[in-house]
């Protein structure tokens, strides 16, 4: 009886509200719709917390939670969009561009982090040093406990949080695959399609749609079809450097081997080298990379707005994804010289908003079940149908010369919500090959080109 009322006395209850559970509880709160893992930053800032509430200097506890709270917040968001945490860089071009007022779950997440984090600078400071050892294994409980809590809640998909590779992983990639690590003999033009947020589904309704999209019975007419996945690590740009580059690698490093990377290759091979992203150029820095690594030209959204293009709303504003097809099918038809093209997509940034100027304010996809249970994905795969429509007009248009496309996403959809983060494959993205068959009319040049391998 003593040793019960002792424990309840000394229990630091202050302490854990304003310590342990406020800087964290938006976090917390996201235990109920899904989240990346947080052991590791709880671990450490609770053991700060911890030596730090002992202090007497309220303006240093103020500071350091300032501090332990951003520092969570960075990692979270940094986790959460597959970005390394050390890529300080990536994270801060991300927050520059990113409008958080367009999605309501931005918006939630933002005013529980605000509200909680200033109440515990105003309360924290002001809790009463710990007077002996109780309060202290106490306190290491109530750490356990917010810890194991965090393991179980994020159990269920914490394998899809991929930033970086093992040491020693094996190197695989769409472009590998599907054998255009170099130009062929018949030296057709190649449009390489990355796609934002293409996962592989693993859900019945969303592996029917992604057939419908991507498994097109048509294509056979014209074109040998292939498809495959590859394993994904990281955000867009680790996508990139993947299929570009041929390699495991952050953009900032190109510098090393942007030679060896695939647009300076079939430069070399006499191609003429384009890049297409729907986004600002100074995202991530690709107006400096992309001609770094061989593309000899750029297309970004203020030059494709100034040709014509709409502009599609989004948590990232930009050109609209389904409208620069046609603008590639017209450069192809222009064209003297055989073009590598490669077109980044943008719309399919998750969340993705019920909006009519995206086409997303009402999904009928699949059974309207699955759209009310699942409208995040619904919208998704509606924006992906758009694309793959414009895509297969292209594909199939009869005055296109000879071309071959690679489709291939950049990782697996990156959503907050658990259930719907389990509908895709956490570790692979899926690509498809659409390689022009040369005994079709005009198809290709039959020059012997030297091999060139990534």
């Amino acid at each position: 009886m003593f040793a019960r009322s002792a424990f309840i006395s000394e229990f630091p209850g202050r302490w854990v509200l304003y310590w342990l559970i406020l800087p964290n509880l938006a976090f917390i709160l996201m235990w109920l719709i899904g989240g990346p893992p947080m052991v590791p930053i709880f671990l450490r800032c609770g053991i700060a917390a911890l030596v730090i509430a002992q202090l007497p200097w309220v303006w240093v506890k103020r500071t350091s939670l300032v501090v332990m709270a951003s520092w969570s917040t960075f990692y979270y968001v940094s986790t959460m969009f597959n970005i390394n945490p050390t890529q300080y860089n990536v994270l801060l071009s991300f927050l520059l561009e990113v409008r958080p007022m367009r999605s309501p779950e931005y918006f939630v997440g933002a005013v529980a982090l605000i509200g909680s984090i200033v109440l515990a600078l105003r309360q924290a400071p002001h809790v009463a040093r710990f007077t002996s050892p109780m309060p202290y294994f106490l306190a290491v409980v109530a750490l356990m406990v917010l810890l194991t809590g965090d393991y179980l809640a994020t159990s269920s998909t914490r394998g899809s949080y991929r930033g970086a590779p093992p040491p020693g992983t094996e190197f695989a990639s769409a472009v590998q695959q599907g054998g255009i690590t170099g130009p062929d003999v018949h030296r057709r033009h190649l449009v390489i399609v990355m796609v934002e947020a293409l996962g592989v589904p693993t859900g019945a309704t969303e592996q029917a749609l992604f057939s419908a999209d991507w498994n097109r019975e048509g294509w056979n007419a014209s074109y040998d079809v292939t498809s495959g996945t590859v394993p994904f690590y990281g955000s867009t740009t680790r996508g990139e450097m993947r299929e570009l580059c041929g390699r495991w690698a952050n953009y900032d490093q190109v510098a090393e081997f942007a030679q060896e990377c695939l647009p300076a290759r079939y430069a070399q091979q006499g191609y003429e080298t384009h890049a297409i992203h729907g986004f600002a150029s100074s995202m991530f820095d690709r107006e400096n990379w992309y001609r770094q690594i061989g593309f000899g030209s750029v297309m970004f959204r203020d030059e494709l707005i100034q040709q014509g293009l709409s502009s599609c709303a989004g948590v990232f504003e930009g050109a609209c994804d389904r409208e620069i097809p046609a603008l590639i099918g017209a450069r192809l038809k222009q064209a003297d010289a055989p073009q590598l093209i490669y077109f980044l997509t943008l719309n399919t940034h998750l969340p993705v908003g019920a909006d009519a100027g995206l086409g997303t304010a009402k999904c009928a996809l699949g059974s309207a079940e699955w759209a009310e249970r699942y409208p995040q994905v619904c919208r998704l795969f509606l924006l992906h149908h758009y694309l793959a429509e414009e895509i297969d007009l292209l594909a199939m248009d009869i005055d296109l010369p000879p071309t071959d496309f690679l489709i291939v996403g950049d990782h697996s959809p990156p959503f907050f919500d658990r259930t719907n983060r389990a509908r895709f494959d956490g570790e692979n993205v899926p690509w498809v090959m659409l390689r022009h068959r040369s005994d079709q009319p005009g198809g290709g040049i039959n020059v012997l080109l030297e091999p060139a391998i990534l």
